[in-house]
């Protein structure tokens, strides 16, 4: 009966570490911030758009010309099997965005709690070691 209650103890206290845990950020696809960034979707329907479709290298971002304009496209083989289009503007903010999510990726990565991670050096190199009278001990060997 005592096992009963220690691993229902040590599930509970699972349960209230769970709860107090930021619920994980909103995963967004690659083509949620094409679109969202002003990439137009086409639909392949002739047979020559879809051999100049499979000339494009996939699941990658692109420069290309049509109709004498510079245009960005990005083929979805994966998932819709269509072609995401746009211009100049449409890709900055698309890089801006993708930039910021990256970024933000990496701060919430140094954040943790990983001993490893630079950010957790933080709180020992603030500590003003020179301005320390009882530190100068340490420094009469050097």
């Amino acid at each position: 009966m005592k096992l009963f209650w220690s691993i229902l103890a040590v599930l509970g206290t699972y349960l209230a570490l769970a709860a107090c845990m930021p619920p994980p950020p909103p995963t967004v696809s690659k083509e949620q911030m094409l679109s969202s960034a002003g990439f137009k979707t086409i639909t392949l329907k002739t047979p020559g758009q879809t051999a100049a479709f499979s000339k494009l290298p996939p699941q990658q971002l692109s420069r290309k010309t049509y109709k004498g304009k510079p245009v960005w496209v990005y083929p979805d083989n994966a998932k819709c099997g269509c072609l995401y289009i746009g211009n100049q503007t449409a890709y900055n903010t698309y890089i801006k965005a993708a930039t910021a999510r990256m970024i933000t990726t990496a701060v919430q990565a140094n954040e943790s709690d990983d001993p490893y991670s630079p950010s957790s050096m933080d709180s020992a190199l603030d500590y003003d070691w020179a301005n320390d009278p009882e530190a100068y001990g340490l420094y009469e060997d050097w």
